[in-house]
């Protein structure tokens, strides 16, 4: 892809076009046929204007002003795109063909058409043609859009997002801007499913009020405008009796009452409850023990699928969260489920572990025939449990994903991420999972970490190096080898050491880093995405005294080293108060109390405590 420039997800072909860029400087016509996707015309009008073009919107091209650009947009099919499609030899081009034979696959192409330079973006349906232009938003060089072929479609068929945590579920706004992030890396599925929403789980019988059912709907209305369905998820699990009518009624109204606002994809989870029934219904319908909880769990959802899914226009494949959710081994319980449960429903499946380090295309195809039968494996789609941190609230995990096969898309149906209780933080992750998910072979971890941390920080070099030293601190994932605890500051932690025992004047690298530590207050804020520093200001707190406590304990050595007690004591009593400074309880949680920040494992701790022992008191 040498000469074209970095597009996230990685596309399945990418290669320089023929010709010049396509400026949109100036008066550019947006040629699209009536039955075009809106969301898809908006956003390039929304592009044009802001390279510092004018748009004028037509159905098809004439006799037009001159000095003017063209971006021809919609289905493959339209009479406005096939021609040009034609015209540019991409119709018989065999990786347009193919992307475009497939679906969410779409076309970016640039050209001279009738003299004027032209762009034309095409889908094999409104979902590819959506993703075309997110493509182009990162095709914009200067005003102008790179002379490109560009030929794509995901491998995976879900990609997303699902707000799974317990904790403090994310604001309504936060909801509303991680669908549109989720939309731009043209991820597709957003999953409601917040643990600690009570008309979720514990009052799950409970129909919305009026105000909710209105934010609601202003969920789903974003997730379609970001071509991203919105996915309902209803935890009955808690308290169901399986085999009670009434229990089958009250859910097939709840999930109604969400059809009627526009979605037409639904979970039904049954993770984190009681392994056994729990009424004397489902006692007397089914027995005890685990293989016949999972006769009477399928009973339910084979139920829900006919009286509900099946029954109703448009409704995606029925998916359910099993109560015992991870593993690739069979047991009593999954063996009864594959066999009950009806076999067009979908799985979601976290991987060998709850929290899985790893996960293998090998498992995953295990995984299927598990919950499925030997010749028929179960759709599966992986619920990964990274970033999320309810499970550990004082830390962030801001690492890249890795640990999961580049193939996975052989085996699964799709993947999606449970973010941190924290959405903006979360959304490094979130695109990584956009990445990998779209074509995991091409996946790099730390190249899409980076083109992540670059989108969200924007162009300000010093907010970039802010948010990179700031990402260091939090890369401990439960001790993971690939993924170590501060590896920048740890690197210059160990030249400060290794110039001191060395009797060399340290290297600087530790001091820089411990100043702009302290500086991350000031400079996070300043952010694109101002609500990562908004989510992560007690991390940021803390890491700015870190930052304070490092400069005075090299300021304390050196002291020392020169024989100047009165300095070596005033910083040391300054360390001394970073440290208890940065380890006060600042972080609230919604059960756990105020819990204290943790930055970089106890690398930073470790530093200072050397430090006072190096420069002990006289």
């Amino acid at each position: 892809m040498a000469g074209v420039p970095s597009i996230f997800p990685v596309p399945q072909h990418a290669r320089v076009g023929t010709g010049a860029p396509v400026p949109l400087t100036g008066h550019v016509y947006i040629v699209a046929g009536s039955g075009t996707d809106q969301a898809s015309i908006d956003a390039v009008q929304d592009l044009v204007v802001g390279a510092g073009g004018t748009t004028e919107l037509v159905t098809a091209m004439a006799n037009r002003r001159e000095g003017s650009s063209a971006v021809y947009l919609g289905l493959e099919a339209d009479s406005a795109v096939r021609p040009v499609l034609k015209e540019l030899q991409l119709d018989t081009d065999p990786e347009v063909r193919d992307a475009l034979g497939r679906a969410e696959g779409y076309a970016v192409a640039t050209g001279i058409i009738t003299g004027r330079p032209t762009a034309v973006l095409a889908g094999r349906d409104s979902d590819g043609v959506f993703h075309a232009v997110q493509t182009l938003r990162q095709l914009l060089r200067n005003g102008s859009v790179a002379a490109v072929r560009v030929s794509d479609w995901p491998l995976m068929e879900t990609r997303g997002v699902i707000e799974g945590f317990y904790g403090t579920p994310w604001s309504h706004q936060a909801r509303l801007d991680v669908i549109e992030f989720a939309g731009q890396q043209k991820m597709n599925t957003y999953i409601y499913s917040p643990k600690d929403d009570p008309l979720l789980r514990d009052k799950w019988r409970d129909l919305y009020s009026d105000q909710e059912l209105r934010d609601l709907r202003e969920l789903i209305d974003a997730a379609s405008d970001n071509h991203v369905r919105f996915s309902y998820a209803l935890s009955p699990g808690i308290d169901i009796c399986y085999s009670r009518l009434a229990d089958l009624d009250d859910a097939v109204s709840k999930l109604d009452s969400l059809y009627s606002l526009g979605v037409r994809s639904f979970v039904i989870p049954l993770d984190d409850i009681a392994t056994k029934v729990q009424c004397d219904e489902d006692l007397q319908e089914f027995g005890s023990g685990q293989a016949n909880l999972a006769k009477a769990q399928a009973s339910f959802l084979n139920d829900v699928n006919e009286r509900f899914i099946s029954a109703k226009e448009g409704v995606l494949p029925l998916e359910t969260v099993p109560t015992f959710y991870n593993g690739s081994a069979s047991n009593a319980y999954k063996r009864e489920l594959g066999k009950a449960l009806n076999p067009g429903i979908v799985v979601q499946w976290t991987g060998e572990d709850v929290v899985s380090h790893r996960i293998t295309e090998d498992s995953a195809e295990a995984a299927g025939l598990t919950y499925g039968t030997p010749g028929s494996p179960r759709s599966l789609v992986v619920w990964d449990n990274y970033p999320v941190n309810d499970f550990s609230q004082d830390h962030l995990f801001l690492a890249p994903v890795i640990g999961r096969d580049a193939n996975l898309h052989k085996t699964v149906r799709g993947i999606v991420t449970n973010p941190m209780i924290q959405p903006y933080l979360s959304l490094p992750a979130i695109f990584n999972y956009a990445d990998l998910s779209w074509n995991g072979p091409a996946y790099d971890p730390s190249k899409s970490m980076n083109a992540a941390l670059s989108l969200i920080a924007g162009s300000d070099p010093e907010v970039q190096a802010a948010v990179r030293a700031f990402v260091d601190l939090n890369q401990d994932w439960q001790d993971d080898a690939l993924t170590p605890s501060a590896p920048e500051l740890r690197r210059d932690i160990d030249q400060f050491w290794a110039d001191y025992d060395a009797g060399r004047s340290p290297s600087g690298g530790l001091k820089a880093r411990a100043e702009l530590l302290q500086r991350l207050p000031e400079l996070l804020p300043r952010m694109k995405v101002p609500g990562f520093a908004q989510d992560g200001s007690t991390w940021i707190a803390a890491a700015a005294e870190y930052g304070r406590g490092v400069e005075e304990a090299v300021s304390m050595l050196e002291a020392a080293k020169r024989g100047d007690t009165q300095s070596a004591m005033q910083a040391r009593g300054n360390v001394q108060g970073a440290l208890t400074a940065a380890a006060a309880k600042t972080q609230p949680t919604l059960e756990l109390g105020v819990v204290s920040p943790v930055l970089g494992d106890s690398e930073l701790t470790m530093f200072l405590e050397r430090a006072l022992q190096e420069a002990p008191p006289n």
